[in-house]
């Protein structure tokens, strides 16, 4: 202190020492602190979140489309969150018992996990078997036979659109390899593994849940880079392809319509009409050689003439309609 005596005044020391607290004061005020944890990584870019985003959002589509076919019900399932923490937190939010599908995704290294709980994987079991969709009275173990019901009509098809939502992004091939119950058995990485983790909100009827999706780090590093392309974002748009039209062609196909044959037509009085007899004949306003109106749903489509196939009565088309003349006639 003798130097600084001979330069400065105690008091102007003083002032100089309030000054500089004065400052980091006002320092700490303004300027915003940023949380790290280096527990938790955040290895997953804002871009890169994005971007899975919209693929689970595809996904998200596919698989409500797919569910709400065969409940015969809406089903609405959307992309809730996307978080980074690490694969022991995870296993730690799953309660046991759950339903856990774990799958592979060649060419990626890695497991694929989906995670539904037991009360609304017994509810779809419910409504595929033809019931009102009732859930667990309390949670247990879904049996043998609800699990092997659901495999085959929901899990596998749910891992298949799975990799749908990717395909525009890259190929996938997942396998479903087995489900579990409870989460301490998963053994399929290490506890302090970087995971991202999905929530889709799943809502059927009255009723709703989550689908949990968690994917490892160390199996999307690979195709980090490929996320934050702009090439990414504008397949993404979701162009139909061959595969989409073939699967569409097949759906159409399978689409049970009504046909019609319109033999011909006429006017009866009440009168007529309540004395008819066993073996009377009806005057219609249509002659034998005239073509018969077929139509298919409202429209009017082709023209046929009656015929007979063995015992059963039936029709041979001779001309198909215009689309002019349809329109014009209905």
């Amino acid at each position: 202190m003798g130097q600084l005596d001979d330069i400065l005044s105690q008091q102007e020391i003083d002032e100089l020492i309030n000054q500089v607290a004065g400052q980091v004061q006002e320092d700490e005020v303004s300027d915003e602190v940023a949380v790290y944890d280096f527990k938790r990584p955040h290895r997953f870019s804002k871009e890169r979140v994005r971007a899975l985003h919209r693929i689970h959002e595809q996904f998200a589509r596919e698989f409500s489309g797919m569910i709400s076919a065969k409940l015969r019900s809406r089903v609405e399932l959307t992309v809730q969150s996307i978080e980074q923490l690490t694969f022991g937190e995870f296993i730690r939010s799953v309660p046991n018992p759950s339903v856990i599908i774990l799958s592979d995704m060649q060419p990626l290294e890695g497991s694929l996990i989906m995670q539904l709980s037991p009360d609304i994987s017994f509810l779809l079991y419910d409504r595929l078997c033809g019931g009102p969709g009732m859930a667990l009275e309390r949670p247990r173990e879904l049996t043998d036979i609800e699990l092997a019901v659901l495999t085959n009509q929901l899990f596998e098809p749910m891992v298949d659109n799975f990799a749908n939502a990717w395909s525009d992004f890259m190929e996938l091939t997942v396998t479903l390899q087995s489900i579990e119950s409870n989460p301490q058995f998963l053994q399929v990485m290490q506890e302090r593994e970087t995971v991202i983790l999905i929530s889709l909100a799943l809502g059927v009827g009255k009723a709703q849940d989550f689908v949990n999706i968690c994917i490892s780090y160390s199996a999307l590093e690979p195709v980090l880079k490929k996320l934050t392309s702009l090439s990414l974002f504008g397949s993404l748009r979701r162009r139909p392809g061959t595969a989409d039209s073939r699967n569409l062609q097949a759906k159409v196909k399978e689409t049970p319509i009504t046909v019609n044959v319109e033999l011909g037509t006429t006017v009866v009085t009440v009168a007529d009409l309540l004395n008819l007899q066993v073996g009377d004949v009806i005057s219609l306003d249509r002659k034998q050689h005239e073509n018969l109106e077929v139509h298919v749903g409202d429209l009017g489509k082709f023209l046929a003439s009656p015929g007979k196939l063995g015992d059963k009565l039936g029709i041979v088309i001779t001309a198909v309609r215009s689309q002019e003349r349809s329109e014009f006639d209905g």
